[in-house]
């Protein structure tokens, strides 16, 4: 049987290095390359299909800032009528400056998080209780904000704030533990077995997430050694945690650069009452809320 995998961001970086992996594990998976850039999807296909040429691979058009586009990503994603097997929330942008999306929300908010919930919810009817999700965090949702107090969503959600903009990025990410946590809370209350866990790739340096690489000398690069990952070892991270029977089960875990290394996130993403917030305020941004 089939096995139907989307990947968003997967024309680059640690979202391409996860669609390639998948992609040797067999013709059993199917992976959606869920991509901004129609162009860049189809070159990064192309290069996927030069090392495994049976590769079944699909471009579909993903911009995960905007709330109509991801709609409409999921209504062309229906139209393939395959059960959804995996989820790979992996799409993000990075910087201390933020501007408004055409949906009035910080652009960093919604590309790495928002959007990313509004697809999990439209695309949870089509997974089953074999189904896997794997959200991406980053070891930023933690140091930078210790001591931090949580600004409340609409303070995230709608920018505006200087200091608190200038944290956006460690908090989205935070948002997708946030997320992962109630996910599971959420499922498992309404008796489904879907599998939740998220990640912290490291900072891959090699990636276009980082934008400037000049300021990775050698010396940048030793002091932060004990963060740094790559997009070869956290793909296979992501990898293991859709494709390796042993992940088949619960509870939510969060994974630090690999799978053999579940480690604790941290003391403000397991605070119920702003799951729940984060949660109800998602539900109600999206136009979801009953």
């Amino acid at each position: 049987m089939t096995k139907t995998v989307i990947i968003t961001g997967a024309n680059s970086g640690l979202g391409f290095e996860t669609t390639k992996q998948i992609a040797e594990k067999g013709t059993d998976y199917q992976l959606i390359m869920a991509c901004r850039n129609m162009e860049k999807a189809q070159a990064a296909k192309d290069e996927i299909l030069k090392v495994v040429p049976d590769a079944n691979l699909i471009c579909l058009e993903l911009d995960t800032s905007s709330l109509a586009k991801v709609r409409a990503f999921v209504e062309a994603f229906k139209k393939l009528n395959v059960p959804l097997y995996g989820l790979v929330c992996n799409a993000g942008i990075a910087g201390r400056t933020v501007h408004k999306t055409d949906d009035g929300f910080s652009d960093i908010f919604e590309t790495n998080y928002l959007g990313h919930f509004l697809l999990t919810q439209l695309l949870l009817p089509l997974m089953n209780d074999v189904s896997r999700i794997v959200t991406v965090s980053s070891e930023r949702h933690d140091t930078p904000l210790k001591g931090v107090a949580w600004p409340g969503v609409g303070a995230l959600a709608y920018g505006g704030n200087a200091q608190v903009d200038s944290m956006s990025y460690p908090f989205s990410k935070l948002c997708m533990i946030l997320f992962s946590y109630e996910l599971e809370r959420q499922l498992a209350n309404a008796g489904k077995k879907i599998v939740v866990n998220t990640v912290n790739p490291g900072l891959m340096i090699e990636t276009g997430l980082s934008k400037n690489k000049s300021r990775f000398t050698p010396e940048v690069v030793k002091q932060f050694a004990d963060i740094i990952g790559t997009a070869k070892d956290s793909g296979k991270m992501i990898t293991d945690l859709i494709c390796d029977d042993k992940f088949a089960k619960g509870p939510t875990q969060y994974f630090d650069r690999s799978s053999d290394k579940p480690v604790a996130s941290s003391k403000l993403s397991h605070d119920e009452q702003v799951q729940q917030e984060l949660w109800d305020f998602s539900m109600k941004a999206v136009g979801l809320s009953k």
